[in-house]
């Protein structure tokens, strides 16, 4: 008899998305690591540096 196996992650509730389908649940857990957050500040700071020099120029 084999028995139901229960995966346990130490997720915070709040970061997990749970669609229901027709053959059961999905569950999709967003996170957000601190490379990402480097890369997508650099991203929006040499973003704001090339507008600021077309402003500038003009």
């Amino acid at each position: 008899m084999q028995e139901d196996a229960q995966v346990v992650v130490p997720v915070d509730v709040r970061e997990m998305t749970v669609m229901e389908t027709d053959k059961g649940e999905i569950h999709v857990i967003s996170e957000i690591t601190l490379g990402d957050l480097l890369i997508t500040t650099s991203l929006l700071a040499i973003l704001i540096f090339m507008v600021l020099s077309r402003v500038i120029r003009r």
